[in-house]
């Protein structure tokens, strides 16, 4: 039976209130972190947002270009919609 996830806002909280505290970040946390690249918009806004006080939390290289890039992505597709 496969590990269930932590939702990418648990995830997210979880690993800045063990840096925090000065906990270890379980497993758990790390393989949440990990499905970074299926997140939405807001998930990845807010996992740029933790790396600013936590960069660690960025463990991949070049993991912050990707991140941007992909938001890059979600705002490619916003239309703008002219109003008469």
């Amino acid at each position: 039976m496969k590990n269930k996830l932590l939702t990418p806002i648990k995830a997210i909280d979880t690993f800045v209130k063990c840096k925090k505290e000065g906990d270890r970040v379980p497993v758990l946390v790390w393989d949440s972190l990990r499905t970074y690249q299926r997140w939405n918009q807001v998930e990845l806004t807010g996992l740029l947002n933790a790396s600013a006080y936590f960069p660690d939390i960025l463990f991949e290289k070049d993991m912050e270009k990707k991140i941007q890039h992909r938001l890059d992505e979600f705002n490619s597709r916003i239309v703008d919609i002219p109003i008469k």
